[in-house]
Order: structure tokens, then C-alpha cells, then sequence
């Protein structure tokens, strides 16, 4: 993998953090260094998108729904990095909506689960001091405090990825947490359909973001079923939202979206063998 791949959007991520007086010039400097890389690479905030601002925009598709969230196994075990790392990032999307919908029980199980598969991943240090602020903000109520956690705790995650030179898993995080949200949103869509809604879920150019990460990813990895699969539907996303021609996805197409998204995370969710060959699917709405 060359350097234009590395995801910085993670860079974005940094101004959720507050500052100090004293530290203005270092994070200015900081600042200057981050878009020049940006430049150097010819990435905008459209080639990478924030996850904080993903998120954001999917949390406006209420009222989201439970029982799919509750069909996210929290205590899963996989055997294969591939999977714990879209996982991962679907129960950081969990979180960020449970705090909309003011869960906090649900919120704190999410938060060990968080903890759980990054000590699957191998890089757990960076989440104590993450966890404990999570779950003393779920205690207070503090919605807002909740959700800047979570995305801190991806963006701590994703950056140990880089640090362990892990780049297509620090990928595969971020794209499990879009599809998440994106899963959600859908069918909270389809149920109620607005214009406004559709032309959200029709954002092409995050999509077609996500589907060139894939194409990052080992050669033996996209030869499997696994992810040859989950390249095929999201193509077939990327197709719904472009056929439109720039005009706002119908109802119809955005049903048609809801049930690619939930064919994405069933796979995700589900069993594979060693041959990233598929084994079963867990069941959506």
C-alpha cells in the first residue's frame, strides 16, 4: 500500500479536543502540516470523509431502529482481523445512535464491547482513559460528551492501526462504522421517506470513497467471497445513487438501498471459514 492511502481524514478528528491557550500554536502548526499532506495526497474532505460528520448526518434519521441495533452481537468473537475491524467501527455507529435515542445501559455495554474487540485488535492501551470518560458521561446523561467520546475512541483506534502499520484495518474501521450508520439511517428512511433524507443516503462520492478502500486491500483478501461480495453490493449502492442523474433518489430506490445495506452488515456479521468463504448470515429486517 502506497502513502495516498493512508485515511486522513483521522487528522480531522483531532479538533474534537479541547485546547489549551498555550497549545494553539503547536495544533496551528499541526493544522499546516495536515492539509499540506492533504495537498501533497490531492484529498479533500469529500475523498475522505469525517466519520464524526457521517454520523452526524445519519443521527437526523430518527427514530432509528433498536431491534436492528440490538441484532449486533456485542460479545462476537472473529477469528480474522477483517471482521473485528468492521465490527468495531458498526458498534461505534451503535453507540453514537444510542445516544440520540438516550440509552445509556445500551451505551455502557457498547462501550465494553468497544474494549473487548480492541483487544482483539491488539491495541487496548489507548482505550482506558476513553472508556472511563464514556461511561462517566453515561452516568450524567451528558448525550453530547457520549458521542465525542466514541468518535474519539474510533479515531484512537484507527490511529493505533496506522502506528502498528495496519492501514487496511484502520480502513475497514471506518467503513464498518459508515455502513452502520448508513444501514440505520436507510431503513429508518424507508419507513419515512423525505426528499431531504434521500439525498443524504445518495452522497455517491462516500460511497464510491469507501469502495475504492477496499480496493487497498490485499489482493488475497479481495479474491475471497467476503469481501468480493461486499465489493459487488457496494457497487450496487454506488449505482442506486448515481442513476438518478444528480436528482433525489426515489422512494423505491431508497428501499432498494435499505436491503443492500442490510445484505452488507449481514455478511459482516456473519460466519466465514478460513478462506474468507461465506458460512452464514445473521438475519435482517
Amino acid at each position: 500500500m502506497t502513502s495516498r492511502h493512508i485515511p486522513v481524514f483521522l487528522a480531522l478528528l483531532a479538533g474534537l479536543a479541547p485546547l489549551r491557550a498555550q497549545d494553539v500554536s503547536e495544533k496551528e502548526l499541526q493544522a499546516e502540516s495536515d492539509q499540506h499532506m492533504r495537498d501533497e495526497l490531492g484529498v479533500n474532505d469529500i475523498t475522505a470523509p469525517s466519520i464524526a460528520q457521517i454520523l452526524k448526518d445519519f443521527s437526523t434519521f430518527q427514530p432509528v431502529s433498536l431491534d436492528i441495533i440490538g441484532e449486533n452481537p456485542r460479545d462476537a468473537v472473529f477469528d480474522n482481523r477483517l471482521q473485528t475491524s468492521l465490527h468495531f467501527g458498526s458498534l461505534v455507529a451503535d453507540g453514537f445512535m444510542l445516544t440520540i435515542a438516550e440509552r445509556p445501559q445500551d451505551i455502557q455495554d457498547v462501550g465494553r464491547a468497544l474494549i473487548r474487540q480492541s483487544r482483539a485488535l491488539g491495541v487496548s492501551d489507548r482505550l482506558t482513559m476513553r472508556s472511563k470518560s464514556l461511561f462517566e458521561a453515561s452516568d450524567k446523561g451528558d448525550w453530547q460528551a457520549m458521542r465525542e467520546e466514541l468518535i474519539r475512541t474510533q479515531s484512537d483506534v484507527e490511529k493505533s492501526m496506522l502506528d502498528l502499520r495496519d492501514e487496511q484495518m484502520a480502513h475497514m474501521i471506518s467503513l464498518g462504522g459508515w455502513l452502520r450508520g448508513f444501514q440505520l439511517a436507510a431503513n429508518s428512511a424507508s419507513v419515512k421517506y423525505t426528499p431531504e433524507r434521500a439525498r443524504i443516503l445518495g452522497r455517491s462520492e462516500i460511497m464510491e470513497y469507501y469502495l475504492d478502500r477496499l480496493s487497498t486491500l490485499h489482493p488475497r483478501l479481495q479474491k475471497t467471497e467476503f469481501v468480493s461480495t461486499l465489493n459487488s453490493k457496494l457497487k450496487g449502492l454506488v449505482n442506486l445513487a448515481t442513476s438518478a442523474q444528480n436528482q433525489t433518489p426515489t422512494e423505491e430506490e431508497v428501499k432498494k438501498m435499505r436491503d443492500l445495506a442490510n445484505e452488507m452488515e449481514a455478511i459482516v456479521l456473519g460466519t466465514v471459514d478460513g478462506e474468507g468463504k461465506i458460512i452464514t448470515k445473521t438475519t435482517t429486517p
